[in-house]
């Protein structure tokens, strides 16, 4: 992990996946207050990316138990690691509220096992995103372990996909976020296909990036509709793939173009600490200023909390780094040698 060269353009990318995420779980409505309907474009590819992304990186390493391995230390632990995390912050705030003599924060341990028969639990509810992605690691290895051909594991996600769809069109809810993962399946193969293709590597093409993805940007921006992963709420078969993989690809290729941003890159690298910690921040502060403050919710507030809570995240990031490598992806939690 931390030994692997980094790719600038990629941190860029996973620092504004994660930075959209921020600014929605503020104010649902923050990026209509821009333009209208903006949300549903950004839904487009805002999520959808960073299954992408972890395609690009997927390896079958040594075998299933070291593959398993490495995907319950990069993603599991941290899971579980965040969810007890918040539950304690919540638990001494109540304290300290208490012996102030203010409102007590509700912080009962039944907060800790939620998220494992649930699909909404307080506080912690943006980590149901790291379960996804662990079933779509699992279920492409075992992909790729059973059938050889590349087109044989492209009709099987589409498949999947299709299984997760008819779910969804259901009202039928698998636990731990499996659907969601049978639906996101066609993000992460887009990664490894582009990846198998040498799309990373520079190429004399790529100075065009910018100007397909300004191109590509109208029709997705007329053409997308609402679409929620977490509770299966999801537009037009075609749109929920056509338009995010079109716009994903504009964008990997745009940002192929952009120079090293060292504050972007940094939040990006240390995504995954900000997608668990954030809830942490943005909302008591946007209680605080709603209820001491008495600001309204608009693009003022949104930014306000924005900012303050990109600015907490710096010095969490180089704590939980520090301090809990193990328990956020920084090293591995079991080592070469664990056994299931």
């Amino acid at each position: 992990m931390n030994g692997a060269p980094r790719i600038a353009y990629i941190d860029f990318m996973k620092c504004l996946c994660i930075m959209l995420i921020v600014m929605y779980h503020i104010d649902h409505e923050f990026f209509n207050y821009l333009i209208p309907r903006l949300n549903d474009a950004l839904q487009a590819f805002r999520l959808p990316m960073y299954y992408f992304i972890s395609g690009i990186f997927f390896k079958l390493y040594d075998g299933f138990t070291d593959f398993t391995r490495r995907k319950v230390n990069n993603i599991l632990v941290p899971f579980v690691f965040f969810i007890v995390l918040a539950f304690v912050v919540r638990w001494l705030m109540s304290i300290v509220l208490h012996a102030m003599g203010s409102d007590v924060i509700d912080a009962s341990p039944i907060e800790l096992v939620m998220p494992f028969y649930m699909r909404y639990w307080p506080v912690t509810t943006p980590l149901w995103f790291l379960l996804s992605l662990f079933w779509v690691n699992m279920m492409f290895y075992l992909l790729q372990q059973w059938i050889k051909p590349w087109w044989g594991i492209l009709f099987a996600v589409v498949a999947i996909s299709v299984g997760g769809y008819i779910l969804a069109a259901n009202r039928i809810y698998l636990p731990l976020m499996f659907d969601s993962a049978m639906v996101a399946m066609p993000y992460f193969i887009l990664g490894w296909g582009l990846k198998r293709l040498g799309a990373l590597e520079k190429s004399r093409w790529d100075c065009w990036g910018p100007l397909v993805l300004i191109i590509v940007a109208v029709p997705v921006y007329y053409l997308s509709e609402f679409m929620n992963l977490h509770f299966m709420v999801l537009p037009a078969y075609w749109k929920l793939y056509l338009l995010p993989l079109v716009a994903i690809t504009a964008l990997f290729w745009a940002c192929k173009n952009l120079p090293r941003i060292p504050v972007f890159c940094h939040f990006g690298r240390y995504s995954l600490i900000i997608l668990g910690t954030h809830p942490l921040f943005f909302l008591p502060l946007r209680s605080l200023f709603i209820l001491r403050f008495g600001m309204e919710p608009g693009i003022q507030l949104t930014l306000i909390v924005f900012v303050l809570t990109m600015i907490l995240e710096w010095p969490t990031i180089w704590l939980l780094k520090t301090y809990a490598p193990r328990f956020t992806a920084q090293e591995p939690f079991f080592k070469s040698g664990w056994k299931i």
